[in-house]
């Protein structure tokens, strides 16, 4: 009887745990999680009453209308104080002339991705590009130096049921990040799942 009363209080504890970890994600369905420089990060999102809100993020950069510099990704920034805790991920692919929709849509897939360097030219380096301001306000990013040994993969591409953006995507990386001034610091075990793409 122990043992049976004992399994039953077990699997009512999983199932609980279970449960509490659907609905954080079901509440947080964007979020931004990793170590920096050893100090835990999260940033947590929904479209309700997140303190951080999620977007999705498409510069570009062009010369003369023959070289392109197009990004796509997604941004989770501090509602609360834009200039600090916010990261913005992309896609960086370089194309000699204006790219379609579907040329766009292309660049993200599933799968593994270097990182890239933009260069507005045929210089460019097709990549990952990610861009963080730390909680002081400055900001660091993977384009000021090398990134020997850093990964990125996107594990998750769906639909966006409300409709806000294009896509969802998922992504988990490593990586070095630069101030351009000469000091860096470490990104380890990072997942982000943010919008992709204009609806």
């Amino acid at each position: 009887m122990k043992k049976s009363l004992l399994t039953i209080l077990l699997f009512g504890l999983l199932l609980s745990c279970s449960k509490n970890s659907s609905n954080n994600e079901d509440k947080y369905p964007f979020y931004f999680t990793a170590t920096i420089n050893g100090s835990a990060v999260k940033y947590e999102a929904n479209d309700i009453d997140s303190q951080y809100g999620c977007g999705f993020s498409a510069p570009s950069s062009s010369t003369a209308f023959t070289d392109y510099d197009i990004y796509q990704g997604t941004v989770i920034q501090d509602d609360y104080d834009m200039t600090k805790n916010n990261i913005y991920v992309h896609v960086l692919k370089y194309f000699n002339h204006e790219p379609s929709e579907s040329e766009v849509r292309g660049m993200l897939y599933l799968g593994n991705y270097p990182y890239g360097v933009s260069n507005v030219s045929s210089s460019t380096i097709n990549g990952a590009s990610i861009g963080y301001t730390d909680a002081n306000g400055k900001g660091w990013d993977t384009e000021a130096g090398p990134q020997t040994g850093s990964t990125f993969t996107v594990t998750e591409i769906s639909d966006n049921p409300d409709g806000t953006s294009g896509k969802i995507f998922k992504a988990s990386f490593s990586c070095k990040l630069y101030d351009g001034s000469g000091a860096s610091i470490e990104v380890k075990n990072a997942a982000i799942r943010g919008k992709i793409f204009n609806p």
